[in-house]
């Protein structure tokens, strides 16, 4: 029997002064899990466009992958291509780590513990844990309460859904949809959700960023829940336009037949009198032709 295989996934931006150090982490943890484990682990970098000698240097690595872009299109698009390469070679699953050097990778050992990656198919860090010491800027603290809340509503019970070191099994790399090139984090565990997939959470550490800064502004949250809400129309298109529409343009429809027998039975002057059922009709038509495409789209 092959041994199991789960790909190490960094993507990297802008990061040359963290590389090395990561890199040379990464092949000590990983020669440690072969061991432990009986598994075998792969490490792909994906450069998203850097503008500084980070792809020089991951070119001079050796035993690694290495995915790029030429322009930097965003850290969702590269979790996007990295789950679409990861599910092309047929790998077991595949880890999610950042490129900064934050992130402790003894934490590994956390999300492989007692065969819980085989359990589960979808698995994220926790950095608020009792014995943490990390410490979120308000702004942002903030803000990953405003996405824990509205994940809730869909039943999903994650305390970082901001994090960004995830664990996602060949199950979820299967049929996985991440809309926009944004970010990826809260769309993954609604994808999941939408799909009845396992999602769990372990307790990790966050190291002290030594060089470069993040990414997270004051658009972050705008954009990720537009990202979330276009995710779950798509994966819900049925429910959120077809029906929707056909509802609506058959109220247009009912209307419209109504002021034909107003008019026939002489008690209003003209055939249309309720101005209303244009807009129901219109409406009505052009989200469920919108739905219909979008399924379309999907099948293809």
């Amino acid at each position: 029997m092959s041994k199991s295989t789960i790909n190490i996934c960094i993507p990297v931006f802008n990061e040359e002064k963290n590389i090395k150090k990561l890199y040379k982490d990464l092949k000590i943890k990983i020669s440690d899990l072969e061991k432990k484990y009986d598994m075998s682990f792969k490490i792909i970098f994906f450069d998203d466009g850097s503008s500084d000698n980070s792809r020089q240097i991951l070119k001079e690595l050796e035993d690694i992958e290495l995915l790029y872009v030429e322009e930097n299109k965003g850290l969702g698009n590269a979790i996007r291509e990295l789950c679409m390469h990861s599910k092309e070679k047929g790998v077991n699953g595949m880890f999610k780590v950042d490129g900064d050097g934050q992130m402790d990778l003894d934490d590994l050992d956390r999300f492989l513990e007692n065969d819980m990656h085989t359990d589960k198919d979808v698995i994220y860090g926790n950095r608020f844990h009792k014995s943490s010491n990390y410490k979120m800027p308000l702004h942002r603290r903030f803000g990953s309460k405003i996405f824990k809340i509205f994940l809730k509503l869909f039943s999903i019970d994650i305390s970082d859904p901001t994090n960004g070191f995830i664990y996602l099994s060949k199950k979820y790399l299967a049929n996985s949809k991440i809309i926009g090139n944004y970010n990826a984090a809260q769309q993954i565990l609604l994808d999941a959700k939408l799909r009845d997939l396992k999602i769990d959470e372990v307790d990790i550490n966050l190291k002290q960023r030594s060089e470069g800064k993040s990414f997270i502004g004051i658009k972050y949250p705008i954009i990720v829940f537009g990202n979330l809400i276009g995710l779950y129309i798509y994966k819900r298109t049925l429910q959120t336009l077809i029906i929707p529409g056909l509802i609506i343009f058959l109220t247009g429809f009912l209307i419209f037949i109504y002021n034909i027998a107003l008019w026939i039975l002489s008690i209003k002057d003209t055939i249309i009198s309720d101005d209303i059922l244009f807009l129901f009709i219109i409406l009505g038509a052009q989200l469920s032709i919108t739905g219909f495409i979008i399924n379309i789209f999907k099948e293809k």
